[in-house]
């Protein structure tokens, strides 16, 4: 089992990591928002835009956190 947050096994775990990790994407996705809101130079309409590049980019950082943070985990915790 993964341990999300401090070692923690229970849904509170899950929780507490969520909140943590997760406002640091949404701010991102926000300044995208605004960004394209203010300039224009980041709406979506243009399939292969900047706007587009923008937005894969922090959905690849997300994911790649995510993945990290599991492998990290599986690879310090010992079989029980």
């Amino acid at each position: 089992m993964i341990e999300p947050w401090n070692g923690g096994k229970d849904r509170m775990a899950v929780v507490k990591a969520f909140v943590i990790f997760s406002p640091l994407f949404v701010l991102a996705e926000a300044a995208t928002g605004v960004a394209s809101f203010l300039t224009g130079q980041l709406s979506m309409p243009i399939p292969l835009g900047i706007g587009t590049a923008v937005d894969l980019a922090i959905l690849l950082v997300g994911l790649a956190v995510a993945i990290v943070l599991v492998l990290r985990k599986r690879s310090t915790s010992t079989p029980s």
